[in-house]
């Protein structure tokens, strides 16, 4: 009796301690919370009873069998109440649609109460025996049935989340399986120890006050997340700044470089033959500027590979330009050989081919002293495959065995002792290695200590149909399209012209309009064309806006191409995932455009026809006693006529296109004025871009130079760049 007494009171000042300490602290408003609220309250009434009925057992006490009978029935109600919320508790944790859960939970109340007055129905039998007080009977057989049935409910949950055993709110579960092994081997040894079944099930719910997500442990977790996602932020920002730092020192010390040679030049040429230089290695910076503008792309740990057409020929020669400042004075020869069958034009990410060869480089440049820098590539061709073998070897200090290994880790300069002179941060090679993975190719080291190394690089990438390019002149041949119609849309008037007349030297059929609205309507009003030529930037309606209303017409299956001005790298290509069919950039190359209507169109060749240029595609008013301008004037204003020309094929349209230029600013320049002092950044943008593809067409290059800085400016809203530049 003794230590019946002991354990039952050491137990029920364990429960109440538990729950005094867990209802003294803030919870937040949670099922799991509520569930263990009650399931410790439970706990309580269910260790009174208990204890006091074990009192009340006792032979040596007066013996009251109502008395009797009713505590074993409250006892048993509240042993049905424990064991239905911790299976209610792990039925909860385990289902995905917990809500659904919740709106149920009604039911298991109206179970509770069903079976609580089954158990106050049943009957319970109470016997006199040398120990005391013994309850039997049905409501006693009843309760221990619906208590197996339910813990076996619990195992169900933990079987069907099985990839869960490790998680800590099961471990509740665990101890009861073990305290039911235990208590049932105790009393089969020894009937008398009956009374530690109490005690066990209170153990439960002490051990399951430490698994639940507690508010305290919830908002400790929430800091600890808090504070791994700033340290990882900081990280990613100290990374991110120490890549771009590397990254940028090469194109910035060829920028030093060549200038210095602009400054030293004898002559006018050879200043001009540097600038261009300067201008190549500008271009390369600007790449990786642009590059880094998208910074939620390297807190996101994402890196697009942006496939576009390139010359890797052109490429890998103004590497070779970029490198010779690096090498400087050392005694270094740069040895290149380059295969005479790379092809003339790849389809691929240029901007990765060119950061992978020129880290390799810039290593090889930093790390010899004398020697020479062997930069080879060869080729294999395979239909249209171009498996590209790139090697660099260097006569320099070399890379030990054992430390190959650690080579493209993050932030690893090797032998740092020994290269206290040599500037970098140790993130070079490991980006180089990410990019060849990320195009599908391999690195190779093979390195001597104190002899040198060579990388090796495995790329492939596609040869693309290069032949069109290659058409500078088509002689006494005509291209003729026998009068297919098609359809341009562009809101500038000059870049309307300038398409039709390209057009109809094709035998085609123009139509021409200036928005996307007038385009939708003559599609729903079931006028057909055979290609529509869809300008991209516009006003009201853009390109991209009015290609999709086009697609949900019914029936529609013309090919659509995207006219596009923006230069930035990667762009265009976008419009093709949109759903456009090809896109062509303005100013329209010729051979370009040859190529798209051959390739949607077909097309019939017809030698020796001359096409006539009597018929206007778009109407206007003739006015002879406009200015004519000349060439030699034009180009002593530093206009770009040749490129020009290359455009517009004469000097007629020439100057007719330049009166539909300045036409059209009449107009043009009032509204990009109204629109900056109203601070309407968008529709600004929309004529500065439309200013800039104009001006390219006329080959007033400053011009469309500075319209593009606007442009780029007014798209992010810089309207302070604007006003001080305007």
């Amino acid at each position: 009796m003794l230590g019946f007494l002991l354990v039952n009171i050491y137990a029920l000042l364990v429960i109440i301690s538990t729950f005094i300490v867990f209802m003294s602290k803030a919870r937040l408003k949670k099922v799991e919370d509520e569930l263990y609220k009650r399931f410790l309250i439970i706990n309580i009434l269910m260790s009174l009873s208990g204890l006091v009925l074990g009192i009340f057992v006792d032979p040596n006490l007066a013996f009251n069998e109502f008395f009797i009978i009713t505590l074993n029935k409250l006892y048993l109600i509240c042993l049905l109440f424990w064991v239905f919320i911790l299976t209610y508790y792990y039925i909860y944790i385990s289902v995905k649609d917990k809500n659904k859960l919740i709106k149920r939970e009604k039911y298991l109340i109206y179970f509770g109460i069903i079976n609580a007055f089954l158990v106050l129905l049943l009957p319970v039998n109470v016997e006199i025996t040398a120990s005391g007080a013994v309850a039997t009977g049905p409501s006693i057989i009843y309760t221990y049935l619906i208590f197996g049935l339910s813990f076996l409910l619990q195992i169900i949950c933990l079987f069907i989340n099985f990839k869960s055993f490790k998680n800590k709110k099961y471990i509740p579960l665990y101890v009861l399986i073990l305290i039911g092994a235990v208590v049932l081997i105790c009393i089969m040894i020894n009937p008398a120890l009956n009374y530690i079944i109490n005690p066990g099930l209170i153990f439960v719910a002490f051990i399951m006050y430490h698994t639940i997500e507690n508010p305290d442990m919830k908002l400790i977790n929430e800091l600890e997340l808090a504070k791994d996602q700033a340290e990882k932020a900081n990280r990613a920002k100290t990374d991110f700044l120490s890549s771009m730092s590397h990254e940028i020192r090469t194109p910035l010390n060829a920028i030093v470089g060549f200038s210095e040679c602009v400054g030293n030049a004898d002559n006018l040429d050879q200043a001009k033959e540097d600038a261009k230089d300067i201008i190549i290695a500008s271009q390369n910076l600007l790449e990786i500027v642009n590059g880094i503008l998208d910074i939620s792309k390297i807190e996101a740990d994402k890196m697009e590979i942006i496939n576009t057409e390139y010359n890797l020929k052109e490429i890998l020669d103004n590497l070779c330009k970029l490198i010779i400042p690096r090498i400087g004075e050392k005694d270094i020869e740069l040895r290149t050989h380059f295969a005479l069958d790379i092809p003339d034009v790849l389809y691929g990410d240029s901007g990765k081919v060119k950061q992978i060869i020129t880290n390799i480089l810039t290593n090889a440049a930093k790390y010899t002293e004398k020697g020479f820098i062997d930069f080879t590539v060869k080729c294999v061709n395979n239909d249209n495959k171009c498996s590209l073998v790139i090697s660099i070897q260097d006569t320099g200090r070399g890379i030990k065995k054992e430390q190959i290994d650690k080579l493209f880790d993050k932030f690893q300069r090797l032998d740092e002792d020994k290269n206290t002179t040599v500037e970098g941060t140790g993130l070079g090679l490991a980006i180089t290695k990410r990019l060849v993975e990320m195009m599908g190719g391999k690195i190779v080291v093979q390195s001597e200590y104190g002899e040198g190394s060579t990388f090796t690089v495995y790329l492939t990438q596609e040869i693309r149909d290069d032949s069109y390019k290659k058409e500078d002149t088509i002689y006494d041949e005509v291209i003729s399209f026998n009068n297919r119609k098609v359809l341009v849309v562009d809101d500038n008037k000059l870049n309307l012209k300038i398409a039709a007349r390209k057009l109809k030297e094709y035998s085609l059929q123009v139509e021409c309009v200036d928005s996307g609205f007038e385009c939708i309507n003559k599609i729903e009003n079931n006028e057909h064309y055979d290609i529509i030529f869809m300008d991209i930037m516009m006003p009201k309606m853009g390109g991209v806006e009015a290609f999709k209303k086009l697609k949900q017409i019914d029936g529609f299956n013309t090919p659509v191409i995207a006219l596009t001005a923006d230069a930035v790298q990667g762009k265009a290509e976008k419009y093709l995932e949109v759903g456009f069919n090809y896109y062509l950039s303005k100013p329209i190359d010729d051979n370009a455009l040859r190529k798209v209507l051959s390739k949607y169109l077909g097309n019939t060749k017809v030698k020796n026809v001359k096409v006539l240029d009597d018929e206007k595609v778009i109407e206007e008013d003739k006015i002879p006693t406009k200015k004519v301008y000349d060439v030699d004037y034009l180009k002593s204003k530093d206009i770009d006529v040749d490129a020009s020309l290359e455009l517009l094929g004469d000097m007629d349209m020439y100057n007719e296109t330049l009166h539909t230029f300045m036409d059209e600013n009449k107009e043009r320049i009032p509204r990009i004025e109204k629109n900056k002092n109203l601070g309407n950044m968008k529709d600004y943008s929309i004529d500065v871009h439309s200013l800039k593809s104009d001006s390219k067409y006329l080959g007033f290059k400053k011009l469309a130079e500075l319209s593009y800085d606007h442009e780029l400016k007014s798209k992010e809203e810089d309207i302070e760049y604007v006003n001080k530049h305007y």
